[in-house]
């Protein structure tokens, strides 16, 4: 979540240094989005922003840090969890229109979510806790809906809400992150037949489709 900006000391930044931050986290995201991690370097990056280079560290300790502060900055951009009543009831759309938010999501933050996936499969805990937050009100929401599906009978009543929960977390992450790969797989042309498998899961799971006329 959002939080006051410090500096690297962990000091509270001014209106000036906080927009410089601000500034960094803009240059390295952009970079990110252009070249990816490789293309990163701290020469360039103080360069665009007009500072010499040792000023970076007045801000972040290293280039990790800035990346997971962007990591952070994205999170608060995960799409909610949420089922339109009307829509479900008239269209039967269930989760999709939920599914397709966070495929766009994947599309528009490719290069930093995967290098936080990088950064977590090497095992540094930083980066997994800024996943976890990011995902901790999605979880939240599929685990109500899933506990209210079984209150109703629609889901099996002896499994565990937080694991079907973190299933789908992990399911609909990964199918984000692979779609580009996996389309050509199976010869698909967009993602749509992925958003519909995706979709078709989550239903099933949420206990969604037995409303379905």
């Amino acid at each position: 979540m959002a939080s006051t900006p410090t500096s690297a000391d962990g000091q509270p930044l001014g209106e000036r240094g906080a927009r410089t931050r601000q500034r960094i986290l803009e240059v390295i995201g952009a970079a990110i989005q252009q070249h990816g991690l490789r293309g990163l370097r701290l020469a360039d990056i103080a360069h665009e922003v007009g500072f010499k280079p040792p000023a970076f560290y007045q801000y972040f300790t290293d280039i990790d840090e800035a990346i997971l502060a962007l990591c952070a900055e994205t999170g608060d951009l995960l799409p909610p969890f949420e089922i339109d009543p009307d829509e479900w009831g008239a269209g039967r759309r269930g989760s999709r229109p939920f599914v397709e938010r966070f495929f766009r999501y994947w599309d528009e933050h490719r290069p930093l979510l995967t290098a936080r996936h990088v950064a977590i499969m090497s095992g540094d805990r930083r980066f997994q806790a800024a996943a976890d937050d990011a995902f901790r009100p999605v979880a939240a929401a599929l685990q109500a809906q899933i506990a209210a599906a079984q209150h109703q009978g629609r889901v099996a009543a002896e499994l565990e809400p937080i694991a079907l929960g973190a299933v789908l977390n992990l399911m609909i992450d990964v199918a984000g992150m692979a779609a580009p790969a996996l389309n050509p797989y199976w010869g698909a042309k967009d993602d749509r037949e992925l958003v519909d498998a995706v979709s078709y899961v989550f239903d099933r799971v949420l206990g969604l489709e037995l409303d379905a006329s």
